[in-house]
């Protein structure tokens, strides 16, 4: 199935030329408009390749307006924009409406090893519906020290932006950051966390996550073999106490692993701020070395 809905979310967004090529003829009822040129002269053949270059390109669609702003640099570029306004302008807006829509196709199960044994939780009410992605939640604590715990979340998330494996993780926590994903995802784990640590009062909805350093390049060794992926550290604060600049909760450890397909692997580790962990295991290798592939 996921095969099926890459083909798909491939087709939607390649489909905006002949959609657009559509309308202008109905809209105009001009059977003369010819298919090749309704965009310029030969300018469908290259907005066909650009397209499919951005599904694949690192970053994706987040380039789309630098190439909007190449296409009008030269004279001729400009000319054409003149002529072809309304036209390209119908063409943009239909290629995001595509996009937009390829977020909400169906994703694939998230990554569940045995050893974890069944999550404690298999949705998110806090996650949003765009784009579409599916969660597992669990809890890990110390048999004789509950207090020593940790949440973990993994994840699969849609990328419409990007359908290539190149900087796929990194664009799509660069734009779940922007855009304040990551924080409605982890509200689930910082409500659990609540739930444990009884010194702090933690409100779920005042909260902010602060990069402790550059991602860091790390091998993590699975049964298989060994993987090397990048890995993001954050320092996890409450803002709802009475210190201004916030109470330091615990950190978070990210990884992730990119797919083909226009979907993405994610692991989060949420650990509080006395966890023994986080001196003598900062990127949770125990827990990320039973997850990746």
């Amino acid at each position: 199935m996921g095969l099926i809905f890459t083909f798909f979310g491939f087709a939607l967004i390649l489909a905006s030329l002949p959609v657009v090529y559509g309308v202008c003829k109905l809209v105009n009822q001009n059977d003369s408009i010819n298919a090749w040129n309704f965009l310029g002269e030969g300018s469908t053949k290259i907005v066909f390749v650009a397209l499919s270059l951005l599904l694949i390109l690192p970053y994706g669609f987040l380039l789309l307006p630098v190439v909007l702003a190449l296409s009008c640099v030269s004279p001729a570029g400009r000319l054409d924009w003149n002529q072809h306004r309304k036209n390209r302008l119908l063409t943009v807006m239909v290629v995001l409406m595509m996009l937009m829509l390829s977020g909400f196709l169906p994703v694939e199960q998230p990554r569940a090893p045995t050893e974890w044994g069944e999550p404690l939780a298999t949705e998110n009410p806090y996650a949003g519906y765009w784009p579409n992605g599916e969660q597992y939640t669990w809890v890990f604590a110390e048999t004789l020290n509950p207090t020593n715990f940790e949440v973990v979340q993994s994840m699969v998330l849609r990328t419409p932006h990007q359908y290539g494996p190149f900087q796929q993780v990194e664009s799509s926590i660069w734009i779940s950051s922007f855009l304040g994903m990551q924080e409605s995802r982890m509200r689930q784990a910082i409500d659990l966390v609540d739930e444990r640590v009884q010194s702090i009062r933690i409100d779920s909805s005042s909260f902010n996550l602060e990069l402790k350093e550059n991602a860091q390049e790390h091998i993590f060794r699975s049964i298989s073999k060994d993987v090397e992926l990048k890995v993001w550290v954050f320092d996890c604060y409450t803002t709802s106490g009475i210190d201004p600049d916030g109470t330091k909760i615990g950190e978070v450890v990210l990884v992730g692993q990119a797919r083909w397909g226009g979907t993405v692997d994610l692991l989060v580790v949420l650990r509080p701020f006395f966890h023994d962990g986080l001196t003598s295991d900062p990127y949770a290798e125990s827990i990320v070395n039973q997850w990746v592939v």
